[in-house]
């Protein structure tokens, strides 16, 4: 298997979009185990429904768990806003990004240099869990996460996102025929997720922002294990690589989707699950593009405006807000890269040691992996996008 040649990872936002399969994971089985390995396999995105439909019923005393409802995550959508609008340049700069943690300013990171000049059009602050033992946290956090409510909030969200993300390592343990369903759960159980709050801002008339070189997410793949991606309803620009190298979008919500107010999470396949199960499952290169926000009154599935000349909102300014979070789950840094004891993914072993795992800087082939922790890869990846200084 090469190595991923991606030629347009500056191509014009896609006019087509893709149909991701919905999962309803409150209740584990077997049989929806081996369809979501199926999906994780062919997209390497999925969707999760976060909260039930209305015709959604279990036999009585089957266990039905919703990690999230919609008020939670707007709560936090609500605190990474007003940290981005409110916060002071001091206060963003108190908590600059170190070790993967902290503020990321408007073009600092670029995800995809071998595209673009000059770094992504958006801002990030990645927060780290809690340690477990004293519950501090393990870096500065500004005056809009400290206070009580919101503290409270974050704390909690990163609890029901772990809980979310060990139910389907379960499900992938399961649909991969590894005979301990918790194979994954114990390397990630100690492991500090990281959530990212996304903040791509509406651009100024005078903007510099180039459509044909600048980019809000340059193409990349993810580095961990899996990746959970909550959006806004109405905010798209999320697109993904298909197999004929054109590029896809996602649309926020599948048509008809129940919960206007709470769209499907987006699941992604990262690096190191690709190369746990030999390439079984991909970890798909995606990137976020500027276009225009979704009218509210059309289909989620429908086409949005992908002219940037078109995308302008009032006074001439280009595209508008998006927000996301995404939940980067990652094993423990000790955690040695062997493939799983799969029979699917044995058979796999020999056509995938020359693989090269991910796109984007630090990326390294199956061989070189195996040879590796998880902390290692992790490192190296955060090396190439940020620099030793801020990565460590």
């Amino acid at each position: 298997m090469p190595a991923i040649t991606l030629s347009n990872g500056a191509a014009p936002a896609a006019d087509t979009s893709i149909d991701l399969p919905l999962f309803d994971i409150s209740q584990e089985s077997p049989a929806l185990a081996r369809e979501l390995v199926e999906a994780a396999a062919k997209h390497g995105f999925l969707w999760i429904s976060g909260s039930p439909a209305s015709s959604t019923s279990s036999n009585s005393g089957d266990r039905v768990t919703h990690d999230l409802d919609a008020s939670t995550v707007q709560n936090v959508f609500n605190i990474g806003s007003r940290f981005f609008k409110e916060a002071s340049d001091a206060e963003k700069l108190a908590c600059k990004i170190t070790k993967n943690r902290g503020f990321v300013d408007m073009k600092v990171e670029n995800l995809d240099p071998q595209s673009h000049a000059r770094g992504d059009f958006k801002q990030c602050f990645n927060l780290a869990e809690p340690e477990p033992e004293t519950s501090a946290w393990r870096q500065p956090l500004p005056p809009q996460f400290s206070e009580p409510d919101a503290d409270a909030a974050l704390r909690d969200f990163h609890a029901r996102c772990r809980a979310m993300a060990t139910r389907l390592l379960r499900l992938i343990a399961m649909g991969l025929g590894i005979e301990d369903a918790n194979w994954f759960v114990p390397c990630h159980d100690h492991s500090p997720q990281t959530v990212r709050l996304l903040y791509y801002p509406q651009l100024p008339s005078n903007t510099d922002y180039n459509a044909e070189a600048d980019i809000r997410a340059g193409a990349h793949s993810d580095y961990g294990s899996i990746t959970l991606l909550f959006t806004r309803p109405g905010q798209p620009g999320l697109e993904i690589l298909k197999d004929d190298g054109q590029w896809a979008r996602v649309p926020v919500s599948p048509p008809g989707y129940h919960d206007p107010a709470f769209p499907p999470i987006v699941v992604n396949i990262g690096d190191l699950l690709q190369f746990w199960t030999n390439g079984l499952l991909k970890s798909t290169v995606h990137r976020v593009v500027l276009v225009e926000q979704e009218d509210a009154a059309a289909s989620n599935n429908g086409p949005a405006s992908t002219n940037p000349t078109s995308a302008s909102g009032p006074s001439g300014h280009l595209g508008r807000d998006r927000f996301s979070i995404a939940v980067f789950v990652q094993p423990a840094d000790e955690t040695v890269l062997v493939p799983v004891p799969s029979q699917a993914v044995e058979a796999r072993a020999a056509a995938f040691r020359k693989a090269v795992i991910g796109r984007g800087g630090g990326s390294a082939t199956a061989e070189t992996l195996g040879k590796m922790t998880a902390g290692d890869h992790l490192l190296g990846r955060l090396r190439a996008t940020y620099g030793v200084a801020v990565a460590g």
